[in-house]
C-alpha cells in the first residue's frame, strides 16, 4: 500500500517508518523542514501549513492511505504560539481530511491522551474529552475533522518512551543521560498516564492503518503509572541508581498551564481488535529497545 507518513522526522516517525516498511508498505515520508533520510527512506520537506504545497504533494504521491503523525506536540510550544499550534495541529489536519474525503482514502490521525481533563482514571473512547492544556485543545478540535472522513480513524496515543532514532534527544534520552551522570531527576509522582514504548506504538499504528477500523481508539500501555514510577522502573532495569530519581507533586511547581492529574487510557477496544499483539511490560520494552540498539 502506498502510504504518506507525516511527521516522519519526529520521535514516533522514525519508528513508524520501520514498522511500515516491515509491513511491506511503500512509504513516502514527509517532514516539516528536515531533509536527509530515516531508515533508508528519503525525508521530503513538506510544509503542512502551505495548502498549495500539500495539494501538489498529495496529487503527485496519490497515496492509498495517510498516517498523519505530524504535530506541534510540545504543550509549551503550543501555549507560547497558539496560532502556529492551530495552523499545524488543526488546519493542516483539515486539509488532509478533505483530500481523503474527496479521494476516498484511508486517514489515521495520532491524537493524544491530553484531550482529557484528568479528573478520572481509565478514560474510555466514549468519555467526554474536555482538555485543559492548549495543546490538548488543538488535538480535540482536530479529532472530528478526521472522524467525519468515511475511512478516518483517530488514535489517541499516551505518553511514549524509548531511545530516539530521529537524531534529536527526547525526554527519555535526556533523563537517562542525567541519571548516568549521577544527576537527580525530579518527576511528578501524582500525574498518571498509561505509557507505551515507541516500537509497540508504531507496530499498533501500522496494524490500525491496514485495518478499516474507524472512529476513535486508544493506543496505550496496560499499566497506569506516574512519570516518577516509569523512570524509576526503567533506571532499575538498566542498572542505574534509582536514588537519583526523585518525586515531587504538581502543587510543588508553578506551571503556566494546569496539568491534568490522570489521563490514563482504557484500551479494551484496541486489545479486542489485536489480541495477539504482544505488549511488553515497561522493563521488557526497555530491555528490548536497548538490545536492538
Amino acid at each position: 500500500m502506498r502510504v504518506v507518513l507525516t511527521g516522519a522526522s519526529g520521535q514516533l516517525g522514525a519508528y513508524l517508518i520501520d514498522a511500515l516498511r516491515r509491513a511491506d508498505h511503500e512509504v513516502e515520508a514527509w517532514s516539516g523542514r528536515e531533509a536527509g533520510s530515516r531508515g533508508g527512506v528519503a525525508l521530503l520537506p513538506i510544509d503542512l501549513t502551505d495548502s498549495e504545497a500539500v495539494s501538489r504533494a498529495l496529487e503527485r504521491a496519490d497515496p492509498e492511505a495517510i498516517l498523519h503523525a505530524a504535530a506541534i506536540s510540545s504543550a509549551e510550544a503550543v501555549r507560547r504560539d497558539p496560532d502556529r499550534g492551530h495552523s499545524v495541529n488543526v488546519e493542516a489536519t483539515s486539509r488532509l481530511a478533505a483530500w481523503c474525503v474527496q479521494h476516498n482514502r484511508r486517514l489515521v490521525f495520532t491524537s493524544t491522551d491530553l484531550v482529557f481533563d484528568g479528573r478520572k482514571t481509565w478514560n474510555r473512547e466514549e468519555d467526554p474529552a474536555e482538555p485543559i492544556l492548549a495543546y490538548g485543545k488543538t488535538k480535540r478540535e482536530a479529532e472530528p475533522l478526521v472522524t467525519s472522513v468515511p475511512r478516518g480513524l483517530v488514535a489517541r496515543v499516551s505518553l511514549l518512551y524509548g531511545p530516539s532514532r530521529c537524531g534529536r534527544l527526547g525526554f527519555f534520552d535526556q533523563t537517562l543521560a542525567g541519571l548516568k551522570r549521577g544527576e537527580a531527576q525530579t518527576l511528578f509522582e501524582d500525574e498518571f498516564r498509561t505509557p507505551l514504548d515507541l516500537a509497540t506504538a508504531a507496530l499498533l499504528l501500522a496494524h490500525l492503518l491496514k485495518s478499516e477500523v474507524t472512529g476513535l481508539i486508544h493506543v496505550a500501555g496496560r499499566e497506569r503509572v506516574s512519570r516518577y514510577d516509569l523512570i524509576r522502573r526503567i533506571a532499575v532495569e538498566l542498572g542505574l541508581d534509582p536514588q537519583f530519581v526523585r518525586g515531587n507533586r504538581r502543587v510543588d511547581v508553578v506551571l503556566p498551564e494546569p496539568r491534568p492529574a490522570d489521563v490514563s487510557l482504557d484500551t479494551n477496544r484496541l486489545w479486542s481488535l489485536f489480541p495477539d499483539v504482544p505488549v511488553p511490560s515497561i522493563e521488557e520494552a526497555v530491555r528490548g529497545l536497548h538490545e536492538a540498539g
